[in-house]
Protein backbone atom coordinates (compact mmCIF):
# COMPACT_ATOMS: atom_id res chain seq x y z
CA UNK A 1 0.00 0.00 0.00
CA UNK A 2 1.61 3.24 0.08
CA UNK A 3 4.10 4.78 2.35
CA UNK A 4 4.07 8.21 1.37
CA UNK A 5 0.93 10.24 -0.18
CA UNK A 6 1.70 14.46 -1.15
CA UNK A 7 -1.76 15.85 -1.27
CA UNK A 8 -1.60 19.68 -2.85
CA UNK A 9 -2.74 22.35 -0.89
CA UNK A 10 -4.23 25.88 -2.19
CA UNK A 11 -7.70 26.37 0.39
CA UNK A 12 -10.16 26.39 -1.87
CA UNK A 13 -13.11 23.70 -2.01
CA UNK A 14 -10.96 21.68 -4.96
CA UNK A 15 -7.96 20.65 -2.75
CA UNK A 16 -10.22 20.31 0.21
CA UNK A 17 -11.88 17.67 -1.44
CA UNK A 18 -8.68 16.08 -2.25
CA UNK A 19 -7.26 16.30 1.55
CA UNK A 20 -10.02 14.37 2.44
CA UNK A 21 -9.46 11.58 0.23
CA UNK A 22 -5.68 11.84 1.20
CA UNK A 23 -6.53 11.55 4.55
CA UNK A 24 -8.91 8.75 4.40
CA UNK A 25 -6.15 6.57 2.01
CA UNK A 26 -3.49 8.05 4.85
CA UNK A 27 -5.36 6.62 7.72
CA UNK A 28 -6.09 3.10 5.32
CA UNK A 29 -2.34 2.62 4.63
CA UNK A 30 -1.08 3.80 7.95
CA UNK A 31 0.88 6.18 5.44
CA UNK A 32 2.58 9.67 6.18
CA UNK A 33 0.99 12.38 4.54
CA UNK A 34 3.03 15.47 3.18
CA UNK A 35 0.55 18.85 2.52
CA UNK A 36 2.49 20.33 -0.52
CA UNK A 37 1.55 24.17 -1.36
CA UNK A 38 2.87 26.24 -4.23
CA UNK A 39 2.54 29.76 -3.71
CA UNK A 40 2.49 31.60 -7.44
CA UNK A 41 4.46 34.88 -7.28
CA UNK A 42 4.54 35.42 -10.75
CA UNK A 43 1.73 37.87 -10.76
CA UNK A 44 3.08 39.74 -8.44
CA UNK A 45 6.58 40.51 -10.55
CA UNK A 46 4.03 41.50 -13.17
CA UNK A 47 2.09 43.93 -10.84
CA UNK A 48 4.88 45.39 -9.20
CA UNK A 49 8.84 45.19 -10.67
CA UNK A 50 11.29 44.70 -8.30
CA UNK A 51 8.89 42.21 -5.64
CA UNK A 52 11.47 41.09 -3.07
CA UNK A 53 11.15 39.63 0.44
CA UNK A 54 9.47 41.84 2.73
CA UNK A 55 7.02 43.38 -0.18
CA UNK A 56 3.28 43.51 1.15
CA UNK A 57 2.19 41.56 -2.18
CA UNK A 58 5.05 38.90 -1.58
CA UNK A 59 4.32 38.17 2.23
CA UNK A 60 0.49 37.91 1.77
CA UNK A 61 1.28 35.67 -0.84
CA UNK A 62 3.42 33.61 1.71
CA UNK A 63 0.96 34.18 4.91
CA UNK A 64 -2.07 32.81 2.57
CA UNK A 65 -0.12 29.79 2.04
CA UNK A 66 0.75 29.42 5.39
CA UNK A 67 -2.33 29.31 6.62
CA UNK A 68 -3.78 26.94 3.91
CA UNK A 69 -1.08 24.08 5.31
CA UNK A 70 -1.92 25.39 8.95
CA UNK A 71 -5.76 24.73 8.71
CA UNK A 72 -5.34 21.29 6.00
CA UNK A 73 -2.41 20.54 9.37
CA UNK A 74 -5.45 21.11 11.69
CA UNK A 75 -7.96 19.25 9.51
CA UNK A 76 -5.21 16.16 8.86
CA UNK A 77 -4.81 15.87 13.37
CA UNK A 78 -8.66 16.52 13.77
CA UNK A 79 -8.88 13.34 11.46
CA UNK A 80 -6.58 11.45 13.94
CA UNK A 81 -3.48 11.44 11.49
CA UNK A 82 -0.08 11.97 13.65
CA UNK A 83 2.23 11.88 10.55
CA UNK A 84 1.42 14.86 8.90
CA UNK A 85 4.17 17.13 7.44
CA UNK A 86 3.88 20.56 5.73
CA UNK A 87 5.82 22.21 2.50
CA UNK A 88 6.05 25.49 0.71
CA UNK A 89 7.42 26.28 -2.68
CA UNK A 90 7.44 29.61 -4.64
CA UNK A 91 7.19 29.91 -7.58
CA UNK A 92 8.21 33.16 -9.89
CA UNK A 93 7.27 31.44 -13.07
CA UNK A 94 3.29 30.26 -12.59
CA UNK A 95 2.47 28.19 -15.31
CA UNK A 96 4.30 24.59 -15.66
CA UNK A 97 6.42 25.77 -12.98
CA UNK A 98 4.11 24.92 -10.42
CA UNK A 99 3.63 21.45 -11.32
CA UNK A 100 7.16 21.29 -11.85
CA UNK A 101 7.94 22.38 -8.23
CA UNK A 102 5.68 20.00 -6.84
CA UNK A 103 6.56 16.89 -9.33
CA UNK A 104 10.32 17.73 -7.83
CA UNK A 105 9.64 17.54 -4.22
CA UNK A 106 7.43 14.40 -4.64
CA UNK A 107 10.07 12.96 -6.06
CA UNK A 108 12.71 13.81 -3.80
CA UNK A 109 10.83 13.10 -0.94
CA UNK A 110 9.82 9.53 -2.59
CA UNK A 111 6.69 9.86 -2.46
CA UNK A 112 4.59 6.99 -3.88
CA UNK A 113 1.23 8.30 -4.44
CA UNK A 114 -0.39 12.12 -4.91
CA UNK A 115 -3.46 13.92 -4.68
CA UNK A 116 -4.64 16.50 -6.24
CA UNK A 117 -7.62 18.55 -7.05
CA UNK A 118 -9.29 19.74 -10.33
CA UNK A 119 -12.08 21.93 -11.59
CA UNK A 120 -13.16 19.51 -14.07
CA UNK A 121 -12.96 22.73 -16.46
CA UNK A 122 -13.51 22.03 -20.50
CA UNK A 123 -13.57 23.85 -23.69
CA UNK A 124 -12.50 27.19 -23.71
CA UNK A 125 -12.26 27.91 -19.86
CA UNK A 126 -9.49 24.84 -19.53
CA UNK A 127 -7.72 26.23 -22.71
CA UNK A 128 -7.72 29.57 -20.91
CA UNK A 129 -7.32 28.90 -17.45
CA UNK A 130 -4.73 24.96 -17.94
CA UNK A 131 -4.79 22.33 -15.50
CA UNK A 132 -2.47 22.39 -13.07
CA UNK A 133 -4.02 18.56 -12.50
CA UNK A 134 -3.37 17.26 -16.08
CA UNK A 135 0.19 18.50 -15.98
CA UNK A 136 1.10 16.64 -12.91
CA UNK A 137 -1.02 13.57 -14.34
CA UNK A 138 0.83 13.63 -17.33
CA UNK A 139 4.71 13.68 -16.16
CA UNK A 140 4.28 12.47 -12.38
CA UNK A 141 6.57 9.45 -11.48
CA UNK A 142 4.18 7.60 -8.89
CA UNK A 143 -0.09 7.53 -9.34
CA UNK A 144 -1.72 10.74 -9.06
CA UNK A 145 -5.11 10.45 -7.51
CA UNK A 146 -7.20 13.55 -8.83
CA UNK A 147 -10.06 14.70 -7.13
CA UNK A 148 -12.75 16.48 -8.74
CA UNK A 149 -14.74 19.20 -7.18
CA UNK A 150 -18.41 20.74 -7.99
CA UNK A 151 -18.12 23.27 -5.60
CA UNK A 152 -15.68 25.32 -7.40
CA UNK A 153 -14.93 28.84 -5.75
CA UNK A 154 -12.35 29.61 -8.50
CA UNK A 155 -12.95 31.76 -11.13
CA UNK A 156 -15.81 30.46 -13.58
CA UNK A 157 -15.75 30.75 -17.48
CA UNK A 158 -19.11 30.15 -18.84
Amino acid sequence: MYRHIIAAIDGGNNSDKALHEAIRLAKHSGARLTLAHVAGLRDLVVDSLGVYSGDPGYDLALQQGQEALERAQNIAHVAGLTDVASHMEKSWEGGHDLADLLLGYAREQQADLMVVGTHGRSGLAHLFLGSFAEDILRRSHCPVLVVRSLDDDDISVD
